[in-house]
């Protein structure tokens, strides 16, 4: 309890604000399910990492001061065709743009990005199986103070990774910015109306993909639900159309950090004093390892670390914070634009126990996403990354010398 003791007593004076906004969030939602959301269109902008135009910078003002406008039917184009490329093999070529890591097996690089929708919620569906085995993850906020992740299995792959999701409309988003398929469990009416129109046939769903591409437990042993990459790249190969190899910019790495704005041996991002996803630096295996909250035989609430069901911790060489706009359309449907071209995005980057403040950006809406500070762009630890969709309004607050809270705040 003494290590959960330095943020619960910091928030629980905002609990009873959390639970009463909890309410009037699920009445909005109520009133609202007659009318479901279309995708909110997102403002593309010329690629530019340095300085904007006089142009672009009003149009970036006008993203933030003008209500989000009604949706469009047809909320993205459809990607545009790829043009040919050299597939002749180079030492550069070889190595994961994601990771910085090398490949040994170059016909990886050559495949199609795997999704795998993940659940965190409710406690019960915990621990993940096969979460370590991404090159990165993706956690944003799906209402009630919960997340949801998404899981890229681009050079590596597993045989057993869940608990698997639910589709929401982000998964769309992050699917066309990574060029990838997607995996996700059930989907509701609307979000289905979504992928058909943005993600034609690149979703695999649960009931419609046999195991052992999906399979799902017998309710006696648990009754989740999990994907098997290798399998469902098969039947992807088999059924799916044919499609152009993937083509990706590096992302910028580096074995040791030189400069950055502060200590950050832990950093907690909490939605809510129940509901953390506590981060902590452990020098001996130079990555973050998350910890969250668990509930005992007593209904009292600590942290402890978050396991692999191989029974090895969740961790990462790289944690990062992208601070975004959501879109809340009722108390569980949200959406986040991601502001494509704008460069001027901030972000929080975590390695090796040290916190830089630095920008996020991705060019256009079928882009990776890139990371900066200072201008020039940011070198990340070698190795797998955790992003963490933020609001705007959240900042971090210093606990101790090295120690930060996060609040997730919507409004």
């Amino acid at each position: 309890m003494g290590e959960y003791k330095h943020f619960s007593m910091r928030v629980i004076a905002v609990r009873a604000g959390l639970l009463l906004a909890c309410l009037l969030s699920f009445l909005a939602g109520c009133l609202s399910q007659n009318n479901p959301p279309e995708i909110t269109p997102v403002l593309t902008l010329e690629k530019s990492p340095g300085a904007l135009s006089a142009e672009l910078k009003a149009t970036i003002i006008a993203i933030h001061a003008t209500p989000t406008p009604l949706p469009s039917p047809t909320p993205w184009k459809l990607a545009s065709p790829t043009p040919d490329f050299d597939l002749t093999p180079s030492p550069l070529l070889s190595v994961n743009p994601f990771t910085g890591l090398r490949v040994s097996n170059y016909d990886r690089l050559l495949r199609k990005p795997l999704l795998v929708k993940l659940l965190n919620w409710p406690r019960s569906q915990r621990p993940f199986s096969g979460i370590n085995q991404a090159d990165l993850v993706f956690e944003f906020y799906t209402g009630h103070q919960t997340n949801q992740l998404l899981a890229l299995f681009y050079t590596s792959d597993g045989e057993s990774i869940g608990p698997l999701g639910p589709g929401r409309l982000v998964d769309a988003r992050l699917t066309r910015h990574y060029q990838a398929d997607l995996v996700v469990s059930t989907v509701d009416t609307m979000i289905k109306g979504v992928f058909d129109n943005t993600l034609p046939e690149r979703v695999f769903y649960q009931g419609y993909t046999p195991c052992p591409g999906i399979c799902t437990q017998p309710v006696a042993q648990g009754g989740k639900t999990f994907a098997d990459t290798y399998a469902i790249r098969e039947i992807g190969v088999a059924e799916r159309p044919r499609y152009q190899p993937p083509r990706f910019e590096m992302l910028t790495f580096s074995d040791s950090i030189t400069k950055w704005d502060e200590d950050a041996t832990r950093f907690s991002f909490l939605y809510a004093d129940f509901s953390v996803m506590d981060w902590r630096f452990n020098p001996d295996t130079g990555k973050y390892h998350l910890w969250q909250e668990v509930e005992d035989q007593h209904g009292t609430l600590q942290l402890a670390p978050s396991l692999d069901t191989d029974g090895e911790p969740v961790a990462f060489e790289n944690v990062v914070f992208a601070l975004a706009n959501y879109i809340e359309y009722n108390s569980s449907t949200y959406d986040i634009n991601l502001r494509e071209g704008d460069p001027d995005q901030q972000a929080i980057l975590l390695r090796d126990g040290k916190m830089t403040y630095g920008t996020w950006f991705a060019a256009t809406d079928v882009e990776p996403f890139s990371f900066f500070a200072d201008g020039r762009p940011y070198a990340l630890k070698p190795g797998r990354s955790w992003i963490t969709f933020s609001t705007t309004i959240s900042r971090p607050e210093r606990i101790n010398t090295s120690e930060w809270d996060l609040l997730f705040r919507l409004r």
